[in-house]
């Protein structure tokens, strides 16, 4: 009876590693940006890494005080410029004094199951304030997602950012990258 017992939990799991876990719905996309918005307003780039599936890649325009810049990234090198991010962004908060909040909001603006239900690709927007308007960073992107044991995971981004600086006359272009 213990066999029995231990074969039926090896095929629960095998059927689990190689089929339930990997599929995927509507529901769960939507539950994955969610996430990644929790991860961006508490500032947790690890978490953010782990939507990451570890061959990601990342192919992004961004355009920034009129200069457009073209990069590829893989998940490693995502990480470390998310941090980078995060890092500049603490940054600036003090130098305006620790006064500045975080917004952040995102819309998805469509999402196709593939057949198969092992992936999605995922239109949409995402736009980060900081500070209402001395920092806009509005992000447009076609994401493919997958589900990897239980997990969703980002594969593949192509995204077109364009960064804005303003603020009132509160601080010049300039100061957010003096150090």
């Amino acid at each position: 009876m213990k066999q029995i017992a231990i074969v039926i939990a090896l095929c629960v799991g095998a059927w689990y590693f190689l089929v339930g876990g990997r599929k995927l719905d509507e529901p769960m996309v939507h539950d994955h940006y969610r996430n990644e918005a929790r991860a961006i307003f508490d500032r947790d780039v690890d978490k953010l890494c782990r939507l990451l599936r570890r061959k990601a890649v990342i192919e992004s325009k961004m355009t920034m005080m009129g200069r457009t810049e073209e990069f590829t990234y893989n998940r490693d090198e995502a990480c470390a410029a998310q941090h980078k991010t995060v890092e500049a962004l603490r940054r600036v908060g003090d130098q305006m004094g620790g006064i500045l909040t975080l917004d952040y909001d995102y819309h998805i603006d469509s999402v196709e199951v593939a057949p198969d239900r092992k992936s999605a690709v995922v239109k949409g927007t995402n736009v980060l304030l900081m500070g209402e308007s001395v920092l806009q960073v509005k992000t447009s992107f076609t994401q493919r997602l997958e589900r990897e044991l239980g997990q969703m995971r980002l594969v593949h981004a192509d995204e077109i950012t364009v960064v804005r600086l303003g603020g009132r006359g509160a601080m010049s272009q300039s100061d957010f990258f003096r150090k």
